[in-house]
């Protein structure tokens, strides 16, 4: 009996290991890293890559010895960075913990040694690419680890290399006296690029995805149709870069829509131009037949708080925005024009200029002009992004709209009206909400603006009339008849510099404000705004009003005989916000503040005026007049500057929109 139990209980045990075992089997087996290669030589001050083959990304890297070598990981490539002579050895892990090791020996530093002007590149297939050689000894050389995936030739001290299939492969350098050096090429296999010379972005579809990281070398592109970049993938576009928006792909075939890029939520766009090359997205058609609603515009959905319930992109757009992530980085726009977007999808539904959904505040954008666009010119939905030397120029609708629940800050803005181009909806500079019905929910728009200038129609011409159609003044040159747009843009009036509505906190500060039918609009058609700025939520403090018609106007969306109420004038002229009425505008000694060449033309564009100019000149009373003791402004975002309004004197050297600007784009030459 004693047998019988014995072995009962060891078939127990015995049962209970193998489905422990059978457990843990089932479970996936970490996977090491292998590197290629697994010990390297490099010189002293420079650089060298290395590959990741196998293994479970993402992979992170450490350096045993930093002083000697230090390392970072792209991808699957390792770049190493030669610091001095010694010995460092690299870790690599992978996600599920497995590692790997990679032998360093930093030599000391040979003066033949071939100097790349790049470590890393990323190309397309059947695309080129060059890399520059400096030092070194000529004659040079060049072979890939992987031809089947980069093919590279050698011409003087240029390697060239070309995308054949997609994959990675490591290019060596060689001089004359076998020093060498290496860089890594990324070709991707998913094609962006269109048309004979490949300079068509989108395949002329309606929809076109891009789901994996590409850059846009400089160079003149036309977009075709709606190009989303996707969740994890990165579209770099360098330098001096233009891309056109068009209707038509390369064989001359009409899309069915106006072409538009979108950045989704989780996805980046790296557009960084600089004073002298900026990037330009603007009008494929020729100069002087270009106008606002020829293309869409460019739309970023980022991960941030906005007040929605679900939060979908306007304008016909296939992309939602929000989340809770206020520090979420959708990349970078700075140094960047767009020009003639605002596509009408349907009525009163149109795509703006630059529309920035629930962007967080890890985004960086500054230097922005939007020049002729056929709805608003900058328009946040929600988000925490904050944004430095914007330029509104010529808009049809409104300069600056604010939503759901957007809280970030902005410094340094200029507007300027054609007197000409209004909306049917009535055209402001400044519109903010909560959100459609001006209700409670959180976050509250709470967008903090400081050193805002604004130049309104009045004054711009000596005709001005705030009539529209084809009896009024305000027609639009015409254009809303002769847009390609499904549904064309209609002329309407101007409103008010800002209409502040639907239980907004709008805070400004430190900004002047000139030539509107209204200087402020507090409107209760909707939501308690008038209560928020009794309470102190709304704070408008230190702003300058001139050559309005009227002070305040308490009245929404309403014909001008029947703008009324007084609320919204007394608060403005309360004395602790130390506002200032002035009533003409050449009182603020701007040094030009017209935009147009007078009198306007009353059909056709009329041509902007070069030698206009928006800044304060000696004596002016926006000089020496910023206050930035308001706790909003106690943040390190904001320059803490002496002067009211955008600029800080006439000077070149105060013109923050020297050289990347364009005040005539219906002239230039793209």
């Amino acid at each position: 009996m004693k047998t019988i139990k014995q072995s009962i209980l060891l078939m127990s045990v015995c049962t209970a290991l193998a489905l422990a075992g059978c457990s843990k089997n089932d479970e996936p087996a970490p996977v090491p890293p292998v590197l290629s290669p697994e010990t390297i030589t490099v010189e002293a001050g420079s650089s060298a890559t290395a590959q990741i083959t196998s293994g479970t990304p993402p992979f992170t890297v450490a350096s045993s010895a930093p002083s000697s070598a230090t390392a970072k990981i792209n991808d699957r490539i390792i770049t190493i960075t030669a610091i001095a002579e010694g010995q460092a050895m690299l870790t690599v892990t992978g996600k599920d913990n497995a590692t790997a090791k990679m032998a360093v020996m930093v030599s000391r530093k040979s003066a033949n040694s071939p100097q790349l002007s790049a470590q890393a590149i990323e190309i397309d297939i059947d695309a080129t690419a060059t890399v520059a050689i400096t030092g070194g000894a000529p004659s040079f050389t060049a072979v890939s680890s992987a031809p089947t995936v980069a093919s590279v030739s050698v011409e003087g001290s240029v390697v060239t290399v070309k995308g054949i299939a997609g994959g990675t492969a490591l290019i060596t350098v060689s001089g004359s006296d076998k020093a060498t050096a290496t860089f890594a090429v990324s070709v991707s296999d998913e094609q962006i690029l269109f048309g004979p010379d490949k300079t068509q972005l989108g395949n002329g579809q309606k929809r076109f995805t891009i789901k994996k990281s590409h850059t846009l070398k400089k160079g003149v592109y036309t977009m075709v149709g709606w190009i989303y970049v996707e969740e994890g993938a990165t579209l770099t576009i360098e330098p001096g870069t233009i891309i056109k928006g068009s209707n038509f792909d390369y064989n001359n075939i009409e899309s069915a829509t106006g072409s538009s890029l979108i950045i989704k939520r989780g996805a980046r766009i790296h557009a960084e131009g600089t004073p002298t090359s900026p990037i330009i997205f603007t009008s494929a058609k020729k100069k002087g037949q270009r106008q606002a609603t020829d293309w869409g515009g460019i739309i970023i959905c980022g991960k941030a708080r906005n007040n929605q319930t679900k939060a979908t992109v306007e304008g016909g757009i296939e992309a939602d925005y929000g989340g809770d992530d206020d520090n979420d980085n959708s990349g970078t726009l700075r140094y960047v024009r767009i020009e003639f977007a605002g596509y009408p999808y349907a009525l009163d539904n149109e795509i703006n200029g630059l529309t920035l959904g629930s962007v967080g505040r890890g985004t960086t954008i500054d230097h922005i002009q939007v020049s002729y666009s056929g709805d608003d010119s900058f328009e946040w939905f929600g988000g925490t992004v904050n944004c430095k030397y914007l330029i509104a120029w010529h808009g049809w609708d409104d300069d600056f709209d604010t939503d759901f629940g957007y809280s970030g800050k902005l410094q340094f803005l200029l507007s300027v009206r054609d007197p000409k181009l209004a909306d049917q909806s009535n055209s402001n500079s400044f519109e903010s909400d909560n959100n459609a019905d001006g209700d409670t929910k959180s976050p509250f728009t709470t967008v903090t603006f400081s050193n805002v200038t604004v130049i309104g129609p009045i004054g711009q011409d000596n005709d001005f009339r705030n009539e529209s159609g084809s009896s009024g003044y305000i027609n639009g040159y015409n254009w809303g008849t002769s847009t390609d747009a499904a549904y064309p843009i209609r002329p309407g009036i101007f409103q008010a510099a800002l209409q502040i509505r639907r239980n907004s906190r709008l805070c400004c500060f430190n900004s002047v404000f000139a030539g509107f039918p209204v200087g402020l609009m507090l409107s209760n058609e909707k939501g308690n705004t008038q209560g928020a700025a009794t309470d102190g939520h709304l704070k408008l403090k230190n702003i300058f009003f001139a050559g309005m018609n009227l002070i305040g106007a308490d009245a929404d969306k309403k014909k001008p005989e029947d703008w009324s109420g007084d609320f919204s004038s007394n608060y403005f002229k309360k004395p602790d916000l130390n506002n200032t009425v002035i009533p003409d505008i050449a009182s603020l000694k701007l040094k030009h503040p017209f935009s147009k060449r007078r009198p306007l033309l009353s059909t056709g564009y009329s041509p902007n005026d070069p030698s206009a100019n928006f800044s304060p000149t000696a004596g002016s009373p926006l000089l020496n007049a910023a206050s930035f003791a308001d706790a909003l402004l106690n943040d390190a975002f904001f320059t803490k500057v002496p002067y009211v309004g955008a600029f800080a004197s006439d000077s070149e050297a105060d013109n923050w929109t020297q050289g990347w600007a364009e005040f005539d784009p219906q002239n230039a030459d793209y």
